[in-house]
């Protein structure tokens, strides 16, 4: 296997890169199966570039000519225990009108939580760290233009769901520096339907040096898990 890959201009996370949940998501289409898909991202991934794919020794591997920028493993989620889902909609929806990354951040275009992009065009997971420490809470609502012909959100989106809200549970609110995906495992259980008021809710794992440990898992608001997630984050240094 030997296949051109390219991230267009749009999916973006940081404004020149690609966004890593999108990109993961991608990939695990690409990996195959039904199971837990693991993507160690080793570089930004670039937009607009013709990229390639190779299978190698049970591993999927996207590489802009000899730089590899990630490769796709089969994972697991197992060992997360994600909270329930929330209870209080008004809070939820609180998030949705105050929450996300605004004006003055790094991430005010991504595609997952860029309060710059209109509805229909980004995801539009708008959230914020909280209630409570090492948590986050999100809301969304899944829009047609990600969705497949059955109405239901394709899995890249389902994986970008998974990913902003991560990083607000993992980083210390008083240390907002840019964190960047390293590592992402997430499993797709039942996509919401277009229309259907979703939460994300994130929760911190741990922390070791500049590496942080996320879980997320997004339910509609009936109560029912569509997917979940866990990431491994990397604080960029000071410039």
């Amino acid at each position: 296997m030997n296949r051109t890959f390219i991230v267009e201009r749009g999916f973006n996370g940081p404004r020149l890169s690609g966004n890593g949940g999108y990109v993961g998501g991608r990939l695990a289409r690409e990996f195959g199966g039904d199971q837990p898909v693991e993507i160690t991202f080793r570089a930004p991934v670039p937009l607009e570039t013709p990229m390639s794919l190779h299978r190698v020794d049970g591993a999927l591997l996207l590489r802009d000519g000899e730089t590899l920028i990630c490769e796709a493993r089969a994972g697991s989620v197992d060992h997360l225990t994600p909270p329930p889902p929330p209870s209080d909609w008004h809070e939820v929806e609180r998030r949705g009108e105050e929450g996300g990354s605004p004006e003055d951040s790094d991430f005010h275009w991504c595609i997952v939580c860029g309060r710059g992009r209109p509805v229909g065009d980004g995801l539009r997971v708008l959230g914020a760290s909280g209630p409570g420490a090492g948590r986050s809470l999100s809301c969304y609502t899944p829009h047609a233009a990600h969705a497949d012909a059955t109405g239901r959100i394709r899995p890249e989106f389902v994986w970008g769901t998974l990913d902003c809200p991560g990083a607000w549970a993992a980083q210390d609110p008083s240390d907002w520096r840019p964190a960047l995906t390293g590592r992402m495992t997430a499993k797709i259980i039942d996509p919401p339907r277009v229309g259907e008021r979703c939460a994300v809710v994130g929760w911190r794992l741990g922390t070791e040096g500049r590496k942080l440990y996320s879980g997320t898992a997004l339910y509609t608001e009936s109560g029912r898990l569509c997917a979940l997630g866990h990431c491994t984050w990397i604080v960029l240094k000071p410039a």
